[in-house]
């Protein structure tokens, strides 16, 4: 019996071989099959970002890309309001800003305003001024020019340089309308304030002139080594701070997308959803902590 089967299982050279190359062939078509994925089609975006959200959406479409390599991306960086209306106009898929959108900028753009995360905005000066805190009320006064010297708050003046030069941010910045709603609530800013383009901008005239004052977010400051960030009220300009809601400063992250988004584009906000896009989100900004 052993006999037998051991002759009817082995099969004859000739047998053997064309059992072989079908083998063979058939290993060739599976090792074909696994070595060419299903193709991702090319998806191209055009992203609007605020100034002070450039940085969180180029890090997130690096991070897209990395998972998605047939991807391509248009950033158009402006302020807030510009972005906003820009996405009404439809000169973008979808877009980051800082500030909270008006019911009816959303109105206009079709779109839902998705939150990602908290951020801040620093109060910054040069690393010569020994300014360490400012409360609500002397960060008013200064912005409004009632103080206008650094020695009314006790201090020298730094490199001998007394008169405050206020910085400030176009109008339509979101880092301006935080300080406008939260801290100057009415009150004009000083007309001796000299406008920044730029949270860079502002962060390098402040590092080449140790008078000066400004403001910038804080994603955008990140332990910026040539600028002192200053506590407010007394609570520290910190991530944790940020996060814990105990920082006064404080503005919103929000992804702005269209209703009638694409496919492609609702895989983004997916990414963005996911593990990954939430770890490299959290790199720039904070996530809302709850008591």
């Amino acid at each position: 019996m052993n006999k037998q089967n051991s002759l009817t299982t082995i099969p004859s050279p000739a047998r053997a071989s064309s059992l072989l190359a079908a083998c063979l062939f058939l290993l060739g078509v599976f090792a074909a099959c696994r070595a060419t994925p299903t193709p991702i089609a090319p998806a191209h975006f055009r992203i609007g970002t605020a100034d002070s959200t450039q940085y969180i959406a180029r890090e997130i479409g690096a991070a897209f890309r990395a998972a998605h390599p047939n991807t391509t991306f248009d950033f158009f960086k402006t302020n807030s309001a510009m972005t906003l209306r820009q996405l009404a106009f439809g000169q973008y898929d979808f877009a980051f800003t800082e500030r909270n959108p008006r019911a009816d900028e959303l109105e206009r753009a079709n779109a839902i305003a998705y939150e990602l995360g908290r951020d801040g905005v620093f109060i910054v000066t040069h690393p010569a001024n020994a300014l360490e805190n400012l409360s609500r009320d002397e960060l008013k006064k200064i912005l409004g020019g009632e103080i206008n010297r650094w020695s009314q708050l006790g201090l020298d003046p730094p490199d001998g340089q007394d008169v405050i030069q206020v910085l400030t941010r176009e109008d339509g910045a979101g880092t301006r309308a935080v300080l406008e709603e939260q801290i100057m609530q009415g009150a004009r800013t000083t007309p001796t304030a000299l406008v920044q383009p730029t949270n860079l901008d502002m962060l390098d005239y402040v590092a080449e002139h140790p008078n000066a004052i400004g403001y910038v977010a804080a994603n955008i400051w990140d332990n910026n080594a040539h600028t002192r960030a200053v506590a407010l009220d007394g609570v520290a300009p910190t991530r944790q701070n940020i996060a814990n809601g105990t920082y006064p400063l404080l503005q919103t992250v929000f992804l702005i997308v269209p209703k009638t988004a694409s496919a492609d584009v609702t895989g983004f906000v997916d990414f963005i959803a996911s593990d990954e896009g939430r770890a490299t989100l959290y790199r720039r900004i904070s996530a809302r902590q709850t008591n």
